[in-house]
């Protein structure tokens, strides 16, 4: 018992000697993801099925920029858009059209990418599709 407490304090001062003391540790940075808003429509509107309407997007990243907008119905993608030209923006503001099918309720996802294919995490609303009377 009284060897296994000796090479236990020895352990702990050998492992107390090779320790980096915390403020000489330098983090690695995570990069920022590119972000991704929908301004529009609200989250739980309701429409008309058979309506059309546009979502108004906006994404940003400062480096190394935006080069895609995706949008997605329920998982499944149903648009995306680039900046004019092709080019990489630090703000990409674009309006998507949507024609309300199926009654209920769909998620609507936008999600942003840099030109490396990095996505940043996707902006999410709700829509109640209702009945055209």
């Amino acid at each position: 018992m009284c060897r296994t407490v000796i090479l236990l304090v020895v352990m702990l001062l050998i492992a107390g000697c090779n320790l980096t003391p915390a403020d000489s540790i330098t983090p690695i940075p995570t990069p920022d993801l590119p972000q991704v808003e929908i301004l529009a429509p609200a989250n739980n509107r309701q429409i008309f099925e058979g309506t059309e309407f546009d979502i108004d997007i906006v994404a940003r990243d400062s480096n190394p920029g935006i080069a895609r907008v995706e949008l997605f119905v329920d998982g499944e993608s149903i648009n995306s858009k680039t900046p004019e030209e092709n080019t990489v923006v630090p703000v990409f503001r674009v309006l998507m059209n949507w024609r309300a099918v199926g009654e209920g309720f769909h998620v609507l996802e936008v999600v942003a990418y840099r030109p490396d294919g990095t996505q940043g995490d996707a902006a999410a609303i709700n829509i109640e599709v209702l009945p055209r009377n």
